[in-house]
């Protein structure tokens, strides 16, 4: 992709949204959180999934309408383990047919689009 191909925060966010209705969730997984008082985030789990679901260097992380961007799968999943907590968080892939959701109470789905 070249860097006028990349859509903004506010693209990705509404996109997400739109593009990503027909995804064929998984049943949750739980995958805990990791803040002050429990340290049980399975990072090891949730990259399995990842690695496994996507067949791309970048996805798209997916947390509001100002805060999504285009990033590496490594550093997105990083950014999960830190912001998992907080927030939910959505890694799809650039054309929007593979997703991984996480919610901030530690559980996780993934899916592909209906074909």
């Amino acid at each position: 992709m070249k860097v006028e191909d990349y859509m903004d925060s506010k693209n990705i966010f509404i996109s997400s949204k739109h593009r990503l209705s027909t995804i064929e969730w998984s049943d949750s997984i739980y995958v805990g959180l990791n803040h002050a008082q429990s340290n049980e985030y399975k990072a090891e789990k949730v990259a399995e999934y990842a690695y496994s679901l996507f067949d791309e260097d970048e996805v798209y992380v997916v947390i509001g309408r100002h805060d999504s961007y285009l990033s590496t799968l490594k550093e997105a999943l990083e950014k999960v383990s830190t912001v998992l907590m907080l927030t939910d968080i959505l890694l799809c892939n650039t054309s929007f047919t593979k997703a991984m959701g996480f919610n901030k109470i530690g559980v996780m789905s993934y899916g592909r689009k209906r074909s």
